[in-house]
């Protein structure tokens, strides 16, 4: 049990740290959306290999850290955008 909080709840709190640091430094923020899809890759094999009526919190976790994923890629596209029409405009 000890092990699904971690790889769950602990993996999702450490990815919305990582993201967040990377947009408050400023860095890596181009890949930051990996920071959600690793995670949930690594949450849907695992549920795939232990079996879904097992594991339905690492499927549900891998959903969430997929959505989350898809978000914060639209939001740095988003950014990359605003930044490009910045430096055309100068």
């Amino acid at each position: 049990m000890a092990l699904k909080l971690i790889c769950t709840w602990g993996v999702l709190a450490v990815s919305c740290c990582a993201v967040w640091w990377s947009f408050k430094t400023e860095k890596l923020i181009t890949v930051s959306w990996l920071m959600f899809l690793l995670p949930a890759i690594l949450q849907l094999v695992a549920a795939v290999q232990i079996g879904p009526g097992k594991a339905k919190l690492f499927l549900v976790f891998g959903c969430i850290n997929l959505l989350f994923a898809a978000l914060t890629g639209a939001a740095v596209w988003y950014l990359v955008q605003l930044a490009d029409a910045y430096r055309r405009g100068k």
